[in-house]
């Protein structure tokens, strides 16, 4: 056999594969062993972990986890605890030879509330820096650690749509915008999450639409007929439809916040244990695209005992509620409702490490 016909045929063997599509096989790769980090907050990563092990998920149908923080009430600490994942995520590993135990990435915001305060997200990530400083090392200087978070913030694209229809059409379009190298300077960086602030922002504009007639301009390509799917739910396939293909291309988790219109309850399990229950008011559609939910809610201030004089309430027991004001605290942890669908070693995980808490001050926000 002659060289060049040797040539041909092993041309012939070689499997021609975009390079798109190498990179998301080797991402696919490693998403499938255990321990990812997804936000890399530990706490929310270790629950994470629980629920998109391979070991749980055989078909790796869920290997782009959606993470909902949901309060319980108002000033619960979620959008707080938001802030701090994005610290963590937009800030370098390392930094003058300070572990920050960064990611050094970039992220999408959806702003749907229009009250993201980057502001207090400074304060955070000031905060934050402040606290990795080992104690034999002198304070930042104030324009070096400016610098810092400056650049840091440069790569948090942040989208304010001001409807459903405004979400739907930014979602379809902002693929475009992070891929197209002249529009920003994150090109050099990774898309680790698509953020959510405000989920439900629109859902009673939606529903007011179901009432109103809207649903008939659901879009004719829907197996059922446009008149059959309410407008809401219809408005929320296309937007998790969008989210799913920003999954695909970035290999990114989705984390969304959104607030209960429901009162938290307590279920009790066989060996006892009370879980938290925390009834979504959001469509079927996106309650079957989310992971995990993970409720947040103020740290409970005991109550004064039964018989407590005034004197000992003045005292006492007055400046220990006080002091657990003060500090700050919330606790966080996983929503049961649906858990009968879980896998039996998917329960006795959460059981045992389905929670943990945080504090928020003035002066920024921490984990455990």
């Amino acid at each position: 056999m002659s060289a060049e016909a040797l040539g041909t045929n092993l041309l012939r063997e070689v499997k021609v594969e975009a390079l798109d599509e190498l990179f998301r096989t080797l991402r696919s790769n490693n998403l499938r062993q255990e321990n990812q980090t997804y936000t890399n907050v530990p706490a929310i990563d270790k629950i994470l972990n629980i629920f998109t092990s391979a070991q749980n998920h055989p078909n790796n149908q869920h290997q782009h986890p959606v993470l909902e923080l949901v309060g319980s009430s108002p000033c619960s600490g979620k959008t707080q605890l938001l802030y701090h994942i994005i610290a963590r995520l937009l800030l370098p590993h390392l930094y003058k030879n300070i572990d920050l135990a960064g990611k050094n990435t970039a992220i999408i915001l959806f702003d749907l509330r229009s009250n993201f305060s980057l502001l207090r997200l400074r304060d955070i990530i000031t905060n934050y820096i402040r606290s990795c400083l080992p104690q034999e090392v002198p304070p930042l200087e104030k324009e070096t650690l400016s610098t810092l978070i400056r650049d840091s913030l440069h790569h948090l694209h942040i989208f304010r749509p001001q409807s459903s229809a405004s979400f739907v059409s930014t979602l379809k379009n902002v693929e475009e915008y992070i891929l197209d190298i002249r529009a920003h300077i994150s090109a050099n960086r990774t898309v680790s999450a698509v953020m959510i602030s405000g989920i439900d922002a629109f859902i009673h504009q939606d529903r007011l639409e179901d009432v109103d007639g809207g649903h008939q301009h659901s879009p004719p390509s829907s197996t059922k007929t446009p008149s059959s799917i309410p407008y809401s739910h219809q408005r929320f396939r296309d937007i998790i439809a969008h989210l799913r293909n920003l999954q695909h291309t970035f290999s990114t988790p989705v984390i969304a916040t959104s607030s209960a219109l429901s009162s938290l309850s307590y279920h009790h399990l066989s060996n006892g244990q009370q879980v938290p229950i925390l009834p979504s008011h959001l469509p079927p559609p996106w309650r079957n695209y989310v992971t995990v939910r993970l409720i947040c809610e103020r740290e409970r201030v005991r109550k004064f005992q039964y018989g407590v004089s005034v004197l000992e309430v003045q005292g006492r027991e007055a400046a220990m509620r006080q002091e657990a004001v003060e500090k700050g605290r919330f606790v966080v942890s996983v929503d049961w409702e649906g858990s009968e669908g879980w896998r039996e070693s998917v329960r006795g995980k959460v059981r045992g490490e389905g929670g943990f808490g945080f504090w928020v001050r003035g002066e920024g926000v921490g984990v455990g």
